[in-house]
C-alpha cells in the first residue's frame, strides 16, 4: 500500500508579501481541489518499539502499513528511541546489520507489511563530539554549520541507497527526522553560539540589515518595548530579524535535505517530514523554529507533512485538532498525517507518559473516535502511535480501531469539501514581532483555535499569505487573532480580499499596532472602528463589513466566539459549547457529557445515518435528537 502523491492541476501566481519571516522561494502554489489527489489515505500502525505482537495484530485489523524509525539518537527521557544498535557510527562507517534485523523482525511479524521509514538525521553520541553540539536540543545551530549539513547528507543518501536496494519493495516513504523530538523542534530559546552567530552575521549581511556582531542576547530576545510582549521594529528591529532568521535556517535545512533525498528515491515513494507547529504549546511559538512552515511546504520535494494532535486540548471533552496549519498545507497541495499518540487509561501507571492518560476505557472509546473522525472528515492520513507499548493492548480498543478501519475503507476516497463558514488566520509574519515568553503569543495562536475548538460548528485554520490564492466567499466570520503586523501591502490585501461582503471580522490585543517600521496603538482605532485597550467583544458596522475586537483574549472565550458566529448566520449544529467536525458528506460531534441533544443541519437533507450502527436517525429532516454516551463521538453520513 501507498499513501497519497498530487497532481497539481493549476498554479496561481502571485506576489507573496512578506515583512519580517522570509518567504522569498514562493512564487507559485498550487490551490487544492477535490480533484488534486489520486492516491487513497491510508492508516499506519507505529512504535518505536519492536512490539512484534502488536504489529502482527493490526495486520489481522486490516492495517499492514508500519512505520519504524531508524534511529542513532537518545530521546528527551533520556533513553533509545528503538531497540536495535546504532547503525550510523563514524564518518561513512555503517552497520546495517542492525537496520536488517529491525526490518527483519517486523516482517517477521507480519510478511505483508509495507513500511513508512523514518530517518534519524540527529548527530549521534560521536558526532555530537566531532561538533560541539547536539542536533536533537540545538537543531538551529546545526543547521547553520554547512559541514553538519554536508555530512549528514551523506549518511542519508548512503542509508537510502542500502535501504532502496535491501528494502525498496517494502518501503512506502521515508520520513526525515531531526532536531528536538525528531521534529525539528528547537530548545535553545535563542542562545547563541560560534556556528550560529558566524552564519547569522552571514545572514544579516546577505539580506541588507545592518547589524553587527552576535545574536542578541537571550536576556534580551525576553524583553520587548510594549507590554513586554511586542518587539518595536524602531529600536528592536535586531531581535524581529533575529526570530526570522533563527525559523528560516532550520527551514532551510529540511528543504535541503528533501531536495537531496528526493532524486534518490522512486517517484512513486513518499517523502514526508514533521514540520509546521504554530498551533504549539506555550511559550514555543516562536523559538520553537517552525514558523517557517510556508517554506517548508511550498518544496515540492515533499510529499507530507506530519503533526501529533495538540497536546492542550486532547482530554476528553476537548477538541483536539493538529499543531500545524492545515489550510496552509493544503494551499500548497500536501497531505497531512495526524499522530494520534493520545496516551489510552492503558497507560496512565506508565510514570513517563501516563500524567495525562484519558481515565477509563469509556474516554479510549470516545476520545479514539474523536481522532479517527477529525483524520476521516479533514481527509488526514494517520498512524496509532503506539509508543513504547501497551497503548492499545485492550480487546476494546483493538475492535474499536478494526471498525474504525472497515469505515475508513468506505469512506477514505470520499473528497467532500469544507463546510466551515468561519476561518481563523494563522499570522507567522506578525510571530516574529512576539516576544514568545509573554502569554499573548500562545494566546493569539494555540489557545485561540482551542476555543474555537469548542463552538459547535466547524471551521478552517489557514495562514495570512493563504489570503491571496484561497476561495474567501464561504466564510461569513473571520478571526484575526494575531494581525500585529499591518504594512501598506498587507493593508491593501485586507481590503480586497477580506474586510467586504458584509463579513464579520473579529480582532484582539493590538491589531496593525506595527507597519513594519513604528508602533502606534491608535492604527488599532483605524482598523477595528475601537480604541486600544477596550476590553469588548466590541462590535462596530463599517464600511461594507463588522468590526469585533477584543483587547484581553481571555473576553474571546468559546461562548462570545459562538454568540458572534451566530449573529453573523454561521450555522451551529449544536446549541452548546462543544467540538464538530463536519464536511458536505459526514458530521462528527464530541459530547464529554452526553444525554439526548438536538443536532442541526445546515438544510434538510433524505436522511442521516449513524455510521457506527449504520441505523437511520433521522429521515427528510433539517434536525434531529440524537442519545449520546457519556462520553461520546457520533459519526453521521448526512444524505442529501
Amino acid at each position: 500500500m501507498m499513501l497519497w502523491r498530487f497532481i497539481v492541476i493549476g498554479l496561481v501566481f502571485c506576489s507573496v508579501v512578506q515583512t519580517g519571516l522570509s518567504n522569498d522561494s514562493v512564487s507559485a502554489a498550487p490551490v487544492y481541489t477535490a480533484a488534486t489527489i489520486d492516491k487513497q489515505i491510508y492508516t499506519c500502525y507505529r512504535s518505536f518499539w519492536p512490539e512484534l505482537e502488536m504489529t502482527a495484530k493490526f495486520g489481522e485489523m486490516g492495517i499492514d502499513t508500519r512505520c519504524f524509525f531508524a534511529a542513532n539518537a537518545i530521546n528527551s527521557a533520556g533513553f533509545e528511541y528503538c531497540k536495535y544498535p546504532l547503525i550510523w557510527k563514524g564518518i561513512k562507517k555503517y552497520d546495517f546489520a542492525a537496520y536488517d534485523k529491525q526490518v527483519d523482525d517486523l516482517l517477521s511479524a507480519n510478511p505483508d507489511a509495507k513500511f513508512l521509514c523514518m530517518i534519524d538525521l540527529n548527530t549521534p553520541y560521536w558526532l555530537t563530539r566531532k561538533f560541539a553540539l547536539d542536533s536533537f536540543s540545538d537543531i538551529s545551530h546545526a543547521a547553520a554549520d554547512p559541514k553538519w549539513i554536508k555530512i549528514t547528507t551523506k549518511w542519508m543518501l548512503d542509508f537510502i541507497a542500502y535501504s532502496e536496494k535491501k528494502y525498496g519493495d517494502k518501503i512506502s516513504a521515508y520520513i526525515l527526522s531531526g532536531g528536538g523530538t525528531s521534529e525539528w523542534y528547537e530548545y535553545d530559546r535563542g542562545k547563541s553560539s560560534r556556528v550560529k552567530n558566524a552564519a547569522w552575521r552571514g545572514w544579516c549581511k546577505k539580506n541588507g540589515f545592518s547589524f553587527e556582531g552576535d545574536v542578541p542576547p537571550e536576556t534580551t530576545l525576553r524583553k520587548a518595548a510594549h507590554d513586554n510582549a511586542i518587539y518595536d521594529p524602531a529600536t528592536e528591529m535586531n531581535k524581529i530579524q533575529y526570530w526570522n532568521f533563527h525559523n528560516q535556517v532550520i527551514a532551510d535545512a529540511v528543504v535541503a535535505f528533501a531536495e537531496a533525498a528526493r532524486p534518490e528515491i522512486p517517484k512513486e515513494k513518499e517523502l514526508g517530514v514533521f514540520f509546521g507547529y504554530y498551533l504549539v504549546s506555550d511559550n514555543k511559538l516562536v523559538s520553537f523554529g517552525h514558523l517557517g512552515y510556508e517554506r517548508v511546504f511550498a518544496s515540492p520535494d515533499i510529499d507530507f507533512i506530519i503533526n501529533p494532535g495538540t497536546y492542550n486540548d486532547r482530554q476528553i471533552g476537548g477538541g483536539s485538532g493538529p499543531q500545524l496549519v492545515h489550510g496552509t498545507a493544503l494551499r500548497y497541495g500536501k497531505r497531512c498525517l495526524h499522530e494520534i499518540d493520545h496516551r489510552t487509561h492503558c497507560v496512565s501507571a506508565n510514570p513517563i507518559v501516563g500524567h495525562d492518560a484519558w481515565k477509563t476505557q469509556a474516554d479510549d472509546i470516545a476520545g479514539l473516535k474523536r481522532e479517527a473522525a477529525f483524520s476521516l472528515i479533514n481527509h488526514m492520513s494517520l498512524w496509532w502511535f503506539d509508543m513504547w507499548g501497551g497503548w492499545y493492548k485492550t480487546e476494546a480498543n483493538q475492535e474499536l480501531i478494526k471498525k474504525l478501519q472497515n469505515i475508513s475503507d468506505k469512506y477514505v476516497n470520499d473528497r467532500s469539501a469544507s463546510v466551515a463558514q468561519t476561518l481563523m488566520i494563522a499570522d507567522p509574519q506578525s510571530a516574529c514581532y512576539l516576544n514568545d515568553k509573554a502569554p499573548h503569543a500562545s494566546a493569539m495562536a494555540r489557545q485561540f483555535r482551542d476555543k474555537l475548538n469548542k463552538v459547535g460548528a466547524p471551521f478552517d485554520v489557514y495562514s495570512f499569505n493563504d489570503i491571496l490564492v484561497i476561495d474567501l466567499s464561504q466564510y461569513k466570520v473571520i478571526f484575526l487573532p494575531a494581525m500585529l503586523l499591518i504594512s501598506p501591502e498587507r493593508a491593501e490585501i485586507l481590503k480586497k480580499y477580506v474586510l467586504k461582503d458584509n463579513r464579520t471580522v473579529v480582532w484582539t490585543y493590538a491589531p496593525g499596532i506595527s507597519d513594519g517600521k513604528t508602533l502606534d496603538t491608535a492604527r488599532v482605532k483605524q482598523w477595528t472602528g475601537t480604541a486600544y485597550g477596550t476590553q469588548g467583544p466590541a462590535k462596530v458596522a463599517m464600511d461594507g463589513w463588522n468590526s469585533v475586537y477584543s483587547h484581553e483574549y481571555k473576553t474571546m472565550t468559546s461562548v462570545a466566539m459562538k454568540k458572534i458566529m451566530k449573529e453573523a448566520g454561521v450555522h451551529m449544529y449544536t446549541d452548546d459549547v462543544n467540538p464538530v467536525y463536519a464536511n458536505e458528506r459526514l458530521l462528527s460531534i464530541h459530547y464529554k457529557d452526553g444525554g439526548k441533544k438536538k443536532v442541526h443541519l445546515p438544510q434538510k437533507c433524505k436522511k442521516v445515518v449513524d455510521v457506527y450502527s449504520g441505523k437511520v436517525v433521522a429521515e427528510n429532516a433539517s434536525e434531529f435528537t440524537y442519545d449520546f454516551m457519556t462520553p461520546d463521538t457520533a459519526l453521521f453520513e448526512i444524505v442529501k
